[in-house]
């Protein structure tokens, strides 16, 4: 398994969405879900966070180590069944080669049993006061490594500041999201520019490109009351269709024809950030129910899904919709297999202290299945103007190289080479 993988395994056993890790270790959902994704690494201080908090080691996390048999419990103070048991043999061979005691002579066994578990815990405790000076050195690095990233973001932060004035063909602009018709798809922004240098008779040709079309609009400078150009401002209303890649652009156009084109602004992630999202989609060890056998994979029992819809602003300039309508499914390589229907919350047997999910059992079942399939398992929501999205649930299965089980993409054993990419292009699937 993969860091990413081994976080989100723990964080489904442990019972806790990606929203309310994140809330614990001081992070947003998104960096929990980069983590999960393998598309970033948690820095050194949350991966020490996140090993207190699973009960791992940093090792076991980033896939150096195996977990251990019994994991550490370093804000105990009590001897380990280890520990205890070496303190016993200590004692046992202590008294093995004393002469038989006499009773008035028992006190010397008893201090010097007493001086072994001293002896042991001040070891026990050692060890866990050097396991804190290497959290603490640990924490130091991050914070220099923090420090001095900071430096360099804002140095190059100042640069790139100082190269877009040197560059810009603007002494002002500003662009505005003015409002969104989202029954309509659409979103209009109010935009200005003044030139550097102004030249009467100039015009602005303001556009806005979504990544599919783009709309503009030609506009001269703000008239006076008699109509004529009095002011070095030009401005306009643009109104395009709402996707998650809008550029806003003015190209200045001179008297004689010569173009100069100044990039304004860039919005991203309005139209995702625009749907509704979930928080969480847990399901019953669907890895460790699914039978394979002569290339079927089969589910001999009904297996309970839990869902939790996301509460989380991905921006502000346009309200998350409400989802309408909830489905959760199997899919193989993104091709639905069956749905799994609603039940109440007084129906399911499988989860405890989900009071604001929703819940959903998918009936027995048994499909052909072959090395290089993926299994996933996904919600599609409708949001009340019709629009769907789709939320795997990030956790997706293949066969092991031996064909008898199922393993994450990319991990040991898989008989997949490279991890898996979550794809939530709603147009790749098939489900209809």
């Amino acid at each position: 398994m993969t860091t990413g993988q081994r976080i989100a395994l723990k964080r489904k056993e442990a019972g806790l969405s990606q929203e309310t890790l994140g809330a614990e270790l001081g992070v947003s959902r998104q960096s929990i879900y980069k983590w999960e994704s393998d598309t970033a690494l948690p820095e050194i201080d949350k991966l020490v966070a996140l090993s207190r908090r699973f009960g791992v080691t940093v090792g076991w996390l980033l896939g150096v180590e195996e977990a251990p048999e019994t994991p550490p419990a370093p804000d105990s103070g009590e001897l380990t069944d280890a520990q205890l048991k070496m303190v016993e043999e200590i004692t046992e061979r202590y008294l093995a080669a004393q002469t038989a005691p006499k009773p008035r002579k028992k006190w010397p066994y008893v201090l010097a049993a007493l001086a072994v578990l001293c002896a042991a815990y001040n070891i026990y405790d050692s060890i866990r006061t050097i396991g804190w000076q290497f959290d603490g050195v640990y924490n130091r690095i991050n914070q220099m490594e923090r420090s001095m990233s900071n430096q360099v973001y804002g140095i190059s932060g100042q640069v790139e500041e100082i190269l877009k004035q040197q560059n810009s063909l603007t002494a002002d602009y500003g662009t505005k999201l003015v409002s969104a018709d989202l029954s309509k798809n659409s979103v209009t922004f109010s935009v200005y520019a003044v030139p550097k240098t102004y030249v009467e008779g100039m015009r602005v040709e303001f556009s806005v490109d979504n990544g599919h079309s783009s709309n503009s609009k030609t506009v001269l400078s703000e008239p006076d009351q008699n109509g004529q150009p009095v002011s070095e401002k030009f401005s306009a209303e643009l109104t395009c269709e709402l996707t998650d890649d809008i550029a806003i652009t003015a190209v200045f156009v001179m008297p004689d024809g010569t173009r100069q084109t100044q990039p304004l602004q860039t919005y991203s992630g309005l139209y995702s950030g625009s749907l509704p999202d979930v928080a969480n989609l847990v399901d019953a060890d669907l890895q460790g129910r699914a039978q394979i056998e002569n290339g079927k994979l089969t589910l001999p029992d009904a297996m309970e899904y839990a869902l939790t819809l996301s509460t989380q602003l991905d921006n502000i300039l346009i309200p998350r919709t409400k989802a309408v309508s909830i489905r959760v499914g199997l899919f193989k390589n993104q091709r639905l297999v069956a749905w799994a229907r609603p039940i109440s919350a007084d129906e399911q047997t499988s989860y405890r202290g989900y009071d604001n999910a929703t819940f959903y059992r998918l009936e027995p079942l048994s499909f052909p299945f072959a090395a290089g399939d993926i299994l996933e398992s996904a919600a599609v929501l409708t949001d009340e103007y019709g629009r769907e999205v789709i939320c795997p649930d990030w956790f997706p299965l293949t066969l092991d190289s031996d064909g008898q089980s199922l393993v994450f993409p990319g991990s040991t054993g898989s008989d997949t080479v490279d991890a898996y990419s979550i794809d939530t292009d709603i147009s790749h699937w098939t489900f209809q």
